[in-house]
């Protein structure tokens, strides 16, 4: 495949994984809705006594999830999987080259989709609520281009699950494994106060939500890891 089809080919995946993730999204409606509903429910009433409660905690009641805190970092798992893709393409193992850009795909699409929401809501982050910076903001400003207005959603959370999600269509039997072990490094974000409880919630299920999506855009071109049809 040359360079230009495959640049059609990624081109046309994201075009059809975010269709995929708006049909879903209307598909399962009432989860949808009743999802948006707790979110809205968390920020009004949850997440600002969440927040002081932890900036109230002793350090040492927060070590794990502080050692766990960068965990979500796409940056390694960009790594990781750019190796795994060289490595497969010097072995000639289709298969394997194709998991490995399923994985960076899933990683990458989540995340434009996350920062495009970061964009559009511009939530204020706990630390204008809490901490030596605290200037006592709390709320959603909208369209506004600035870290310390770009908390909702998590982007930690999201990679997090986007790359649970990834493993779990390569690998569907260990699924629950890999989204429950990617819950540790998103809850860690609000432990650590660099999000607030709802963001870190939405980003964990864009991650998933995208991937899925991104999944079943490509087994609609049959790519991708789950039109293998091998045993795992």
């Amino acid at each position: 495949m040359t360079g230009k089809r495959i640049a059609g080919l990624v081109w046309s995946l994201a075009q059809d994984t975010l269709v995929e993730t708006a049909r879903g999204l209307v598909r399962f409606w009432p989860l949808s809705l009743g999802f948006a509903a707790c979110v809205i429910l968390m920020v009004l009433f949850v997440d600002r006594p969440l927040a002081l409660w932890l900036w109230a905690l002793p350090s040492a009641d927060k070590a794990f999830f502080t050692a766990i805190n960068e965990v979500g970092r796409s940056g390694w798992m960009f790594g990781v999987a750019a190796v795994w893709l060289v490595a497969a393409l010097l072995l000639r193992r289709d298969d394997w080259a194709i998991r490995a850009a399923f994985v960076i795909g899933a990683i990458a699409m989540g995340g434009w989709v996350v920062n495009v929401l970061k964009l559009v809501f511009a939530r204020a982050r706990p630390r204008l609520l809490v901490g030596d910076e605290a200037t006592g903001d709390y709320g959603f400003r909208g369209f506004a281009i600035d870290p310390d207005w770009n908390s909702f959603p998590s982007g930690h959370s999201q990679a997090s699950a986007s790359l649970a999600a990834a493993l779990a269509c390569i690998w569907p039997r260990f699924g629950l494994v890999f989204l429950g072990l990617a819950l540790l490094p998103a809850v860690a974000r609000a432990v650590n106060l660099n999000h607030f409880a709802s963001d870190v919630a939405t980003g964990y299920l864009a991650g998933c939500v995208v991937t899925f999506a991104l999944a079943r855009a490509c087994a609609a071109r049959s790519v991708g890891p789950i039109t293998t049809g091998e045993r795992r």
